[in-house]
């Protein structure tokens, strides 16, 4: 029998989530054969099996979160077969009393305030705490102070299994359960336990994430964009020709571009371990996109040194691999700053969720027809709300107050982005 383990997939990965299973007991495979893809904080990658065989046991289920260097696969060698002589896979190994270590999603274990710990968690020099984004929110969720956990990971690194064992925060015990309430005879449907894992889980714990780290305010305010409608109009049988679809997204790209230039600091990212901002020299706008398997960012890079119609030609085709799901890992990273629209659904008013480390978010709504008082008239106008959420810690607000006029001056003037062009 041969026990291949979970290999390190990178650099400070300590774990990962099994996503799907690619073989399952009783099939024969061959050496390379991905056998299951696995996602941890930095991609989803396949994992090839090291050895030909027939696969005689799984280890964990699909959602599990399981550790580097725990088995994930058994097999029986096929003939002629050598198990490779390395850390994560051995032979005909000796049996255990305890299963492998193994953390699901829905694992809670009893509140207890007796159970002793040691001393404190292991800290490099600078006083960090050695744990992975994984076992922070998860210590987070279970109110687990990390300073009074001892890691027994490489280096001291913290890691789920250390958070079981950790004390945790006493629970009264004179909390009365509800009072019961009449069900009706007649259910109208059964309930359904879904599973979040893969991408659905990485959406959940950055939203967490955000929102932990990051003391959000949104501002609201609203633009005339009926110049924007107008010219939009016009150009869109030009854009047409290079077949793609003029959307109102390059626009504010290239506005926000302008408006950086006077408010820098909205155009920044967030370092958490040395609490520090880098205000960031060039212009990479993430899209926030709609897809089936869950919401995707994809960037789009260096803004300020592209046309709208270049601009909306990479929207376009970014988008659409990212929803056909070929676009690269590279391709979801770097961004300085987002937009998130749903004007094309609907909606007035939105408070997005910063895409950290960024240090804001720019909500576009719905553009819609209002009477509005112009020169003393009253004429209908093409009417729209921005609606941008930003760190408190850094962004104050009064400079996102500012920082929003102008970006509505720009708009409600399309116009003047003509100035852009070289």
């Amino acid at each position: 029998m041969y026990v291949f383990d979970l290999p390190e997939v990178g650099e400070g990965v300590v774990e990962g989530e099994i996503v799907k299973w690619l073989v399952q007991p009783g099939d024969t495979i061959d050496a390379d054969t991905p056998i299951c893809e696995i996602m941890t904080d930095k991609a989803t990658i396949e994992i090839p099996s090291p050895v030909a065989g027939t696969v005689t046991k799984l280890h964990g289920d699909e959602g599990d979160v399981i550790e580097v260097e725990t088995p994930l696969i058994e097999l029986e060698l096929a003939e002629g077969s050598t198990a490779p002589s390395n850390n994560h896979a051995h032979a005909n190994p000796q049996p255990v009393d305890t299963p492998p270590k193994v953390v699901t999603a829905k694992e809670t274990p009893p509140p207890t305030a007796e159970t002793p710990h040691s001393t404190s968690a292991t800290t490099v020099q600078s006083g960090k705490v050695l744990a992975s984004p994984a076992v922070r929110h998860a210590a987070a969720q279970k109110g687990i102070a990390l300073t009074s956990v001892q890691g027994s990971g490489k280096g001291g690194r913290i890691t789920r299994s250390d958070l079981e064992t950790a004390p945790r925060p006493a629970y009264p015990d004179h909390i009365k359960a509800p009072p019961a309430v009449k069900v009706a005879s007649v259910p109208t449907g059964e309930d359904q336990t879904v599973k979040i894992i893969g991408l659905r889980r990485k959406i959940a714990e950055k939203m967490r994430e955000s929102v932990q780290l990051a003391p959000h305010f949104t501002y609201v305010d609203e633009v005339d964009a009926t110049e924007l409608v107008t010219i939009r109009q016009n150009l869109k049988s030009q854009a047409a020709e290079y077949g793609v679809k003029l959307t109102y997204i390059p626009f504010i790209m290239k506005a926000l571009v302008t408006v950086f230039r006077e408010f820098p600091t909205v155009n920044a990212v967030m370092n958490e371990t040395e609490f520090s901002m880098t205000v960031r020299g060039e212009v990479n706008i993430g899209i926030a996109t709609d897809t089936p398997q869950g919401l995707y960012v994809p960037v789009i890079k260096n803004v300020e040194q592209k046309s709208i119609l270049e601009l909306a030609i990479e929207i376009a085709d970014i988008t659409q691999r990212t929803r056909e799901g070929k676009v690269q890992l590279s391709e979801l990273t770097g961004g300085t700053f987002t937009i998130t629209s749903v004007g094309n659904i609907g909606g007035r008013f939105a408070t997005p969720i910063i895409n950290h480390p960024e240090v804001a978010i720019l909500g576009v709504n719905q553009i819609h027809d209002r009477p509005m008082v112009i020169d003393g008239n009253i004429v209908a106008r093409k009417m729209m709300y921005l609606s941008p959420s930003f760190d408190h810690r850094v962004i104050d607000g009064a400079v996102a107050a500012r920082f929003v006029s102008a970006l509505k001056r720009v708009l409600e003037n399309p116009a003047s982005l003509l100035l852009e062009l070289r």
